[in-house]
């Protein structure tokens, strides 16, 4: 294989830089698989909804420490066992989801839309977002559902696509531990001093990037670095955070906060909105895949 007269030392380094390349590429596979069944149970999640109904659906993919918004944080588990079924179609889809390298933790978000049955036209819109965490037994339960509404989208979306036989096989062997977020409550207080610093639109544009998403109550989402400083720039609102919760990957590079955000403009009274923000480290820099904000009402 290698030629008996290359130093030992460039034998050993040649070696080296071809285990490393394996090693590379049996990761990123590893990393697809995650994603792929990632993506796979978030249309299991919605295809139940249709089948037993939304809150029964909720119960079945919620983890047990799952938080949802009613309106405030509170712990979904609770609130779905106490709260009585409902008739209507809540229906989704994944148009954009991310994994942490370790796959234990992912991130998807998408349109959704409600109706009275499933023959009726739609009467209500928004977008998800939400953050799932793997469990002992291998498979995904979501730890924190929020979204906004909308109008009746105007732009036709692409669904992800998956695929089948290609998800990684669930395990008993592994250990669900609590993922405290220290590291993104440090994230959120220095995004909020910067924005004290340089403005909001500033420190935004510091931690967005093309595949950032901004929701806001009434707005389509705002995709992208050009688009969500376009809708800062016009709104001129600086923001404070007050983080109440959240987790973070055990590979320490995919995770969420959640808590209260005070919005003002100087002119008008500061109005409270409860938020949840989706940070991601693309190898370089700490990134918002996505921040959900909605106003509490008095």
């Amino acid at each position: 294989m290698f030629d008996t007269k290359l130093p030992v030392k460039m034998k050993y380094l040649i070696l080296g830089m071809i285990f490393l390349f394996y090693s590379a590429q049996i990761f990123a596979q590893q990393k697809k698989m995650d994603l792929n069944q990632l993506i796979i149970t978030e249309y299991s999640f919605a295809a139940s909804a249709a089948e037993i109904g939304t809150r029964d659906s909720f119960l079945k993919f919620i983890a047990d420490d799952g938080i949802i918004f009613r309106p405030g944080p509170v712990n979904g588990k609770t609130f779905l066992t106490n709260a009585p079924k409902r008739p209507g179609l809540l229906s989704w889809c994944p148009v954009h989801a991310e994994i942490s390298k370790d796959g234990d933790m992912g991130f998807t978000t998408g349109p959704a839309e409600f109706r009275k049955d499933k023959d009726s036209a739609a009467i209500w819109f928004g977008n998800f977002c939400t953050v799932w965490q793997r469990q002992s037994d291998g498979e995904f339960k979501f730890v924190i559902d929020y979204g906004n509404n909308n109008e009746k989208p105007l732009d036709k979306f692409e669904p992800l696509k998956y695929e089948t036989g290609k998800s990684k096989p669930a395990s008993t062997t592994i250990k669900k531990r609590e993922l405290k977020a220290d590291k993104l409550f440090e994230l959120d207080r220095k995004f909020e001093k910067l924005i004290a610093e340089v403005g909001t639109k500033a420190a935004y544009k510091k931690f967005i990037n093309k595949d950032s998403r901004l929701l806001r109550e009434g707005e389509y989402p705002f995709v992208g670095t050009k688009k969500i400083i376009n809708y800062l720039s016009q709104k001129k609102i600086d923001y404070k955070f007050n983080p109440h919760g959240g987790k973070i990957s055990s590979s320490n590079d995919l995770g969420f906060t959640y808590g209260e955000m005070e919005a003002s403009n100087g002119s008008m009274k500061s109005e409270q909105y409860n938020y949840m923000r989706v940070w991601m480290n693309d190898g370089e820099n700490w990134v918002i895949l996505a921040e959900v904000a909605t106003i509490i009402e008095k």
